[in-house]
């Protein structure tokens, strides 16, 4: 049997060979990998295309999201009427949570790498996850008695007298006394609707037919408006800003920089990297919200950056001077949204007045901030803008004004009243986590194993040298003949 040998000088060529290959692989590996993944993982976490996995996440969302809401029972309100200088007493009721799932309907793609879409979110009631019952009565500030004073609290005297007997007439309270599922997604009747809805003002424009501080959201593709957003296509770095809402850059609600519509709708980010803020747009403000850095975390073994609600979010100009636009004459920590709601005196702040003035806790009983639990929170993964934890909560509000004329605001000090607070949550699944983890892992694998290649070729380098010293640089292989056959024949 011949055993094929590899010469001294196959060996040498050989080991020459690898070493240039190893050696080319590895640079370009070390050099080119980055990259090249980094283009593929943009183009997936893009969602300018339906097929990316990006616009699939997007597109529905496949983590389990819960919205828990907190109503405050206004407990002494019965004797308001008696006592009209009474310090209000609230008492905090639930949570009551529901899962929250979004679905993007009527998505439209626009050559200038933006999204035109509605956002479709749907509901349903956990009773095991909450605190409570649906049909727990909840006592709070009458909605549609506030709106109707405030909206007709600069008009003619008379005009003023006529809503007070139409009051009076129904039997209106200055709180109304209703189950959850009422004042948040069923709504209730109120004649005072069927009233606004007849008188021909223009300053009055209410857009349901029964109230509820959700009624006529759940399941509706265009309560919210509809939304413009970049699809990181061209520009990672843009991806999930929102550049329009119902077709417009800026807004009629707010003032300079206030009034422009930007920030990320919350589900979609762009990679925050080291950024020392995000803006989340909120429809229910017709604004958005920043979040500033602070610090990091770890959520199923991935890091990301921490980023909480902080003084500036609902200041007034009174800590900054860019938040001016904001200002309503009220003191700082709330935002009026009133222009944003059908001239309601609504105000949104954090849970029970959290950051804000402390008048607002003075002028109530049963605010009791608690900054672990009440601040606005968001963990984004650096590279990818993948949210890890979210833990976003606001309170709505509203302003209870003394109205002369009408007699159950006459005698009342104004007072904003507490009606409710709600948290969005969710939490990157396990599942998720390990494909976020092979994706960061991967945009690193190639350059490891590109420089692993490079020391195999250095290795090999050494080897050829090894080689040459110890055969030395020869062209004939006569060493290495055959025994018993001439060498001269």
């Amino acid at each position: 049997m011949r055993v094929c040998c590899c010469s001294p000088n196959c060996a040498k060529w050989t080991t020459l060979t690898l070493s240039l290959v190893f050696l080319v692989l590895g640079i370009l590996l070390a050099v080119l990998w980055d990259k090249l993944f980094q283009k593929i993982m943009n183009h997936e976490l893009s969602v300018s295309s339906r097929n990316t996995k990006g616009y699939k996440m997007w597109k529905e969302t496949p983590i389990a999201m819960y919205l828990e809401i907190y109503m405050f029972n206004w407990t002494n309100a019965r004797f308001s009427d008696k006592y009209p200088g009474i310090k209000p007493i609230f008492v905090e009721m639930g949570p009551y949570v529901f899962y929250e799932h979004h679905i993007k309907e009527n998505v439209t793609f626009n050559d200038n790498h933006t999204l035109t879409y509605f956002n479709k979110r749907t509901w349903m009631f956990e009773p095991d996850m909450s605190r409570g019952s649906l049909d727990d009565l909840v006592t709070t500030l009458n909605p549609i008695a506030a709106v109707v004073a405030n909206i007709v609290k600069d008009e003619h005297y008379l005009v003023k007298k006529a809503i007070n007997m139409f009051f009076e007439e129904k039997g209106e309270l200055i709180y109304v006394r209703k189950p959850v599922r009422e004042l948040l997604f069923e709504g209730y009747d109120d004649p005072l609707v069927d009233m606004m809805s007849k008188l021909n003002m223009s300053s009055i424009k209410i857009p349901f037919k029964k109230f509820g501080w959700f009624s006529e959201r759940n399941n509706s593709v265009t309560y919210e408006g509809v939304y413009n957003m970049y699809d990181g296509g061209d520009d990672l770095e843009k991806l999930g800003l929102i550049t329009e809402w119902n077709y417009e850059h800026v807004t009629s609600y707010y003032s300079g920089k206030c009034a422009i519509v930007n920030g990320s709708s919350g589900e979609l980010w762009y990679p925050p990297h080291n950024d020392d803020k995000v803006p989340i747009f909120s429809s229910d403000m017709c604004s958005n919200v920043i979040l500033r850095r602070n610090g990091s975390g770890i959520h199923e073994g991935i890091e990301g950056n921490n980023y909480i609600g902080m003084v500036d979010a609902f200041d007034n100009g009174t800590h900054f001077e860019s938040t001016k636009c904001f200002a309503s004459g009220m003191p700082t920590g709330v935002r009026s949204v009133s222009a944003c709601k059908f001239n309601a005196p609504a105000y949104m702040s954090f849970p029970h007045f959290y950051l804000a003035d402390p008048i607002y806790r003075h002028d109530v009983d049963g605010m009791n901030p608690k900054p672990k639990k009440h601040t606005a929170t968001l963990m984004l993964e650096p590279t990818t803008g993948l949210p890890l934890v979210v833990s976003v909560g606001f309170q709505l509000n509203l302003l209870m004004s003394k109205v002369d004329g009408i007699d159950m605001f006459s005698q009342i000090k104004t007072t904003l009243m507490p009606c409710l607070w709600f948290k969005q949550k969710a939490e990157l699944s396990s599942d998720l986590a390990s494909a976020v983890k092979l994706m960061l892992i991967g945009s690193k694998l190639g350059t490891y194993t590109g420089f692993g290649l490079i020391g195999l070729g250095v290795l090999f380098v050494l080897i050829f040298g090894v080689l040459i010293y110890k055969a030395g640089w020869r062209s004939s292989e006569e060493e290495f003949l055959i025994p018993g056959i001439d060498n001269n024949s």
